[in-house]
């Protein structure tokens, strides 16, 4: 059985593994770690939102000698051109020392919470109060919010999940 250490304790980030699990029928349990990502809590940049993936990815290894897969997820923002774009990263990481990172869709952000952004606040808090909800990055997230629920956190963290895990399986082909 394969156990996959997942770097976080983010129920929408939790449940695209989960789903991922389901979707490939993986002989697969989960362990949550509340790891740090070693970067900015509000990530400024692509760069700095895979290396908080990675990071966490890596930690998880760490933490538990049983695990197969550290996988760690990262929400942030990148800045292209003076807009302000939501943009996510997920890494998994083995006990062999393989790393695949990917990234996921990119969406751009509303000015208001770009301002508030470049402003010093994290978007998580800038999105619950423009969503006036509470806890919004644990549940459909701003994509969620950004998209009228069409695309939510956990589905475009499994996006993600999924392209990591077909790189995997194509280079246990390219390698056999």
């Amino acid at each position: 059985m394969i156990i996959i250490g997942v770097g976080t304790k983010n129920p929408a980030k939790i449940e695209a593994v989960n789903q991922l699990i389901q979707n490939q029928s993986m002989d697969a349990i989960i362990r949550s770690f509340d790891v740090p990502s070693g970067i900015s809590a509000m990530p400024m940049s692509d760069s700095e939102t895979r290396q908080g993936a990675i990071n966490r990815a890596k930690a998880v290894l760490q933490q538990d000698s049983e695990v197969t897969f550290g996988v760690g997820m990262e929400g942030g923002v990148s800045d292209i051109d003076g807009d302000m774009y939501l943009c996510n990263w997920a890494a998994a990481a083995d006990r062999h020392g393989q790393l695949i990172s990917a990234g996921g869709a990119r969406i751009l952000l509303p000015e208001v919470l770009a301002e508030g952004i470049r402003a010093g606040h994290e978007l998580g808090d800038l999105a619950d109060e423009y969503a006036q909800q509470k806890n919004v990055r644990t549940h459909g997230g701003t994509i969620g919010i950004l998209t009228e629920g069409r695309i939510t956190r956990t589905e475009m963290f499994l996006h993600i999940l999924k392209l990591i895990e077909g790189m995997y399986a194509h280079r246990k082909t390219e390698n056999s």
